[in-house]
């Protein structure tokens, strides 16, 4: 896959009833040179599962399952992660 333009991040916590819906709503933008960051904050519901599938269907998405560390930590944790190139005038 070539690098990507951007990098889209979310982060979910118990969020399967609608994760779904939002998923499919990033993956249907007219721009698809993107890659898909999720991070799960240690979910107990089957976000961890929906995520998982949808990653093995679509390379742009990276899902990562860990412990429940806060939605601050998930989002610190995102900042480190994409392969899209970072702005000159910091992240």
């Amino acid at each position: 896959m070539p690098e990507p333009a951007i990098t889209v991040a979310m982060s979910v916590f118990n969020g399967a009833r609608f994760l779904p819906e939002a998923i499919e709503s990033v993956l249907g933008q007219d721009f698809g040179g993107f890659e898909f960051l999720i991070v799960d904050d240690g979910s107990t519901d089957s976000s961890p599962d929906i995520m998982q599938d949808y990653a093995s269907k679509d390379a742009r998405i990276r899902a990562i399952v860990r412990e429940n560390r806060g939605l601050v930590a998930s989002l610190n944790e995102m900042i480190d992660l994409p392969s899209a190139p970072h702005s000159p005038h910091g992240r």
